[in-house]
């Protein structure tokens, strides 16, 4: 997968001038798109897609649905590539991280992704081979940052927060670290203004570390700052998907990118 992959992009980059515009509705697109398979002729062999100009840094990459059943950042993420323009930079989407899980609907199929992470490749478990596979793509895209979409049952509460750390809380961006880098409180700034029910803004929740997180390995393995979003499922699915993007945009400006969006925020 390295080899393709790496001859992908050198083609992609030799022939860019050349390279066909992904289009929506009435708008032509800046960008071009390579699209791969992640684990190519496996089980869990899923799609993901990278969204390039001609400029490849800077570079976010955003998956989702490491557990099946959290299914608003696959619909997020289809949204924002259906009408988003990278003007320079690079996006890379990998919506259905665990594609068995989120074609069943449960959060995982064997046992739980985000429980093997680095992974195995010589593994029985398909989940922990996925988490071998899913950290070396990581490092081939080498991106500035990594974004997970999660979605929790119970939302943010200080009290809650204080009995129970090491639970996931919905309407948060986790990190796995008390500082509060610039970048990560602009992309709460950014996020919260875009939402009228101040209610349902999102907190920044320090996550104590787990060594088999996809987060915290993408950390501390390959020593790339990464944040999970967690909106609340107790929510309708058309209000997390419009949470999701909103995430999603903010941080992509905030890495630096310049792009243009035309669909609709709520």
């Amino acid at each position: 997968m390295k080899f393709i992959l790496k001859n992908i992009l050198f083609l992609i980059f030799i022939f860019s001038g050349i390279a066909s515009a992904q289009k929506s509705p009435g708008t032509s697109k800046t960008h071009f798109i390579i699209d791969g398979l992640l684990g190519e002729k496996t089980v869990y062999e899923t799609p993901y897609y990278i969204l390039r100009t001609d400029d490849e840094y800077p570079k976010i990459l955003i998956d989702a649905c490491i557990h099946g059943d959290e299914v608003a950042g696959k619909y997020a993420c289809d949204t924002v590539m259906k009408y988003i323009d990278v003007l320079e930079g690079t996006v890379v989407f990998v919506p259905m991280v665990n594609i068995q899980a989120f074609e069943k609907n449960v959060r995982g199929v064997n046992v739980d992704l985000n429980q093997v992470f680095p992974g195995d490749p010589n593994a029985d478990l398909y989940e922990e081979r996925l988490a071998k596979d899913f950290m070396d793509l990581v490092a081939l895209i080498n991106p500035d940052v990594v974004i997970n979409l999660h979605e929790a049952w119970t939302k943010y509460d200080d009290n809650l927060y204080k009995k129970q750390k090491d639970k996931s809380f919905g309407q948060t961006i986790i990190t796995n670290s008390e500082e509060r880098p610039v970048f990560l409180v602009s992309s709460q700034y950014e996020i919260n203004k875009r939402i009228s029910d101040k209610d349902k803004i999102f907190r920044i929740q320090s996550f104590p570390y787990k060594e088999n997180h996809s987060m915290d390995n993408i950390i501390d393995k390959l020593k790339i700052p990464s944040y999970t979003i967690e909106t609340l499922r107790t929510l309708p699915l058309e209000e997390r998907i419009n949470y999701q993007v909103i995430c999603i945009l903010a941080f992509i400006r905030e890495a630096g990118i310049n792009f243009e969006y035309y669909g609709k925020i709520r």
